[in-house]
């Protein structure tokens, strides 16, 4: 009851008033460089304050250009100059705002966001950072659709919303050193727009404040991947940390889809000078030359290439050859070796293309949950806080 106690306090004392609209602040464009980008409210009237003052004379339905000028940020309008300032936020007057917003250098997309936006410099001066202050289901939905796509059941939805949910709630703090709790890329969650399809928004709704725990009531590590090409993998296999429920599991329901299979073909020279450089294989060795050239995970996933007493992680050699998954074999062919990969993704936990085939087929979220995660439990985040007490 302890470990519940701990869950409880944390996941409540990071919020202010539970019973308002929770807010989680979000880097994005995380990736690009943002030296000037353009603002425009598209829902909504926004107050805009520079240096924490708010400022008047302007359109508030108009577009905003802010560029970097020395070490203070420059905001225009189309008609006039309007200053310089340290830092700049646009706080909607309604409780659902929406803007857009576009870099033009580094240029970009547009990209559409709900809620507030909060403007600042990085340490160096050479770039925008850029904060979304969103409210935390709309976060989610916009995540479940970039993660998932459009077009699929909303039965899958739920699930990848749930998913979503736990991994921000477990994560909170990642990047709190830096002034925000996540970042837009793949390093937290991709948060690439607002949802737009609404049997997203319909999922995220039907599971508002559902979290996924394990029998410890700790929140899970709930990791997914695109396809397992036929095999989930353990915890312990990927990243050295075991866990109760991130375990193998066999899954037929993804082998037909799109990133079930894949090939990639390497020249044999490059092949032995990266096993004789790098792994001390000895290729002079004739003996050992069909050990190198030919490898197969046909009775299911290893973690290592072996070769008599020559282990090499397979993760190693996915990321040096920049390969979809670990699940391959490899054969000769003339002068070059050919992988032949199964899956794509980590391999850990849930296996996207295999849920959504489940989910198509009719299975519930709750199944398909329990399917790929073992001894997890769904937990309303409200019911949580009778626990604090105890």
């Amino acid at each position: 009851m302890k470990k519940l106690l701990v869950i409880s306090l944390i996941l409540f004392t990071s919020f202010v008033k539970p019973e308002n609209p929770v807010t989680v602040s979000i880097r994005i464009l995380t990736t690009k460089v943002i030296t000037t980008f353009a603002f425009s409210p598209t829902s909504g009237d926004y107050l805009v304050y520079g240096d924490g003052v708010l400022l008047k004379d302007y359109d508030p339905t108009g577009i905003f250009q802010m560029s970097i000028d020395k070490d203070s940020i420059l905001l225009k309008t189309f008609e006039r100059t309007i200053g310089k300032f340290g830092s700049l936020k646009y706080y909607s007057k309604e409780k659902e705002g929406e803007f857009k917003i576009k870099s033009v250098i580094a240029q970009s997309k547009v990209r559409t966001y709900d809620g507030n936006l909060e403007v600042g410099l990085t340490a160096d001066k050479s770039q925008f950072l850029l904060i979304n202050k969103v409210n935390l289901e709309n976060y989610i939905a916009g995540v479940v659709q970039s993660e998932a796509g459009k077009n699929i059941s909303l039965e899958y939805y739920k699930l990848q919303a749930i998913l979503c949910r736990t991994f921000l709630l477990s994560h909170l703090n990642r990047h709190e050193a830096e002034g925000f709790q996540l970042c837009d890329d793949v390093h937290c969650q991709a948060y690439l727009n607002k949802a737009t399809e609404d049997n997203i928004v319909k999922a995220v709704l039907e599971t508002k404040g559902l979290v996924v725990v394990d029998n410890d009531l700790n929140l899970i590590t709930s990791a997914f991947h695109s396809n397992c090409g036929g095999v989930t993998c353990n915890s312990q296999d990927v990243w050295s940390i075991p866990t109760t429920y991130l375990k193998s599991v066999k899954d037929t329901f993804c082998i037909h889809s799109y990133n079930a299979t894949w090939q990639r073909t390497v020249p044999l020279e490059d092949w032995k000078a990266y096993l004789q450089l790098k792994h001390k294989f000895p290729i002079n060795d004739s003996a050992r030359i069909p050990g190198a050239t030919a490898f197969s995970q046909t009775g299911g996933r290893s973690n290592y290439f072996v070769d008599r007493n020559l282990k090499i992680p397979l993760k190693t050699i996915r990321a040096d050859f920049k390969l979809r998954s670990t699940y391959f074999s490899i054969e000769q062919i003339g002068d070059s070796i050919r992988f032949n990969g199964r899956g794509y993704g980590h391999g850990v936990g849930l296996c996207q293309e295999g849920a959504m085939r489940q989910a198509n087929l009719g299975y519930s979220y709750k199944h398909i949950l329990n399917f790929y995660y073992k001894d997890v439990h769904l937990v309303d985040l409200s019911a949580l806080n009778y626990f604090k007490q105890e």
